[in-house]
């Protein structure tokens, strides 16, 4: 750790050291957004411009509370793992080691359906597991998702609606993504370039989508499961079908990738149990609202008791705590602990988890804030 903590004393050196350590392919379909890639950047702009000001003539508060109870459940600090559809691409068994991760820091992690580990996989490790779910047009498919979910220990249901029609994401459509991969002579290059990713990917074997795999037809070719994939998984959300999961999720329901006032309290009356204010990480919409605007507008709209989450732009703990003192009960991070992963391996995404930790205790600690809970009350708020 002592080592850890001096090559990577932030997210943003795991950035770096990822960046030369995963394939070109993979790194741009991490990193990357839609568009020109406005709202992505956009995202980080606005919480650097999220201010608090200190207390300085205050009691101790050497050891500030970072603790959170969400849904009923009591966990250790405020954050999750988001959820990150071909995460064993971008690494190799991505999701085990981040599920692993959580697990040892007790806090959630949040297994994709299109993620190139299985619920069956994820959930025989443990812990607070979420199941993320996007719609398929089969009913019946929708049913078995659930189902397995369920019976494999997952407790949370998480519902993405912020993807109601393919996008065209120009950095995937350049690099030919897909899964499993389509070699050609730039990509064999790209991997020979990275060595240790191509090692754990020969260790690991070829990426597949495990969770959708039963309900696809055998013996596709590349092309016939791109096309096969994309007539199944639906995409739109409507009000009645975000009812029927509700009536058949018997667990603990969240509905990701809301911006809009009216959303969030449709998603409420509906009986989800939470929302997570979102704009896919600038992935969906390059003209969308970030979080960080999104979010005050959401909270006035459903009070102060309905447990809200946020995610986008967090590379530190001062970034989560800008979400809560915006008014967030607990944020989401994808790509922070997938950058830890890429640039340290399997350590990563706890050694990511411990800096995140630190960072944010001691900002609470400069702050004079002694829990989290009590966060906005240091948000200097402007129009």
């Amino acid at each position: 750790m002592v080592d850890l903590e001096r090559r990577f004393p932030s997210i943003a050196l795991m950035e770096a050291t990822a960046r030369r350590r995963i394939p070109r392919f993979a790194w741009d379909y991490l990193a990357g957004g839609i568009g020109r890639e406005r709202v992505l950047a956009e995202n980080c702009a606005r919480l650097d411009r999220v201010k608090l000001r200190p207390r300085y003539l205050v009691d101790d508060a050497a050891s500030p509370q970072l603790s959170q109870t969400l849904l009923g459940v009591d966990y250790p600090l405020p954050f999750a793992v988001a959820p990150l559809g071909l995460s064993g691409l971008i690494w190799p068994a991505a999701a085990e080691h981040l599920a692993r991760a959580a697990r040892a820091r007790q806090i959630p992690f949040t297994l994709s359906n299109v993620a190139t580990s299985s619920v069956e996989q994820i959930g025989s490790i443990g812990g607070h597991v979420w199941y993320q779910h996007y719609a398929t047009t089969d009913t019946e498919v929708n049913a078995d998702l659930l189902r397995r979910a369920q019976a494999a220990g997952f407790t949370t249901l998480v519902i993405t609606v912020d993807i109601p029609t393919a996008t065209r994401r120009q950095r995937d459509m350049r690099n030919g993504l897909s899964v499993p991969p389509a070699f050609s002579a730039r990509t064999l290059f790209d991997i020979l370039g990275r060595p240790a990713w191509a090692l754990a990917t020969l260790q690991q074997g070829v990426p597949e989508f495990l969770n959708l795999k039963p309900y696809l037809p055998a013996g596709l070719s590349l092309a016939q499961l791109g096309e096969h994939l994309a007539q199944l998984l639906e995409g739109h959300v409507s009000q009645q079908k975000l009812a029927w999961y509700r009536a058949h999720w018997p667990g603990r329901l969240i509905v990701k990738g809301i911006l809009d006032p009216a959303d969030a309290l449709a998603c409420r009356d509906i009986g989800a149990d939470a929302i997570v204010v979102s704009n896919h990480g600038g992935r969906q919409l390059d003209a969308a609202q970030t979080a960080v605007d999104a979010l005050p507008a959401i909270r006035s709209a459903t009070g102060p008791d309905f447990p809200l989450l946020a995610d986008g732009g967090i590379r530190s703990g001062l970034d989560i705590a800008r979400y809560l003192a915006l008014g967030a009960d607990f944020v989401l991070l994808g790509r922070a602990f997938m950058f830890a992963l890429g640039a340290i391996g399997a350590r990563g995404p706890e050694h990511a988890m411990h800096v995140l930790q630190a960072e944010l205790r001691s900002t609470l600690g400069q702050l004079g804030c002694p829990s989290i809970a009590q966060l906005p009350e240091f948000l200097i708020r402007t129009e």
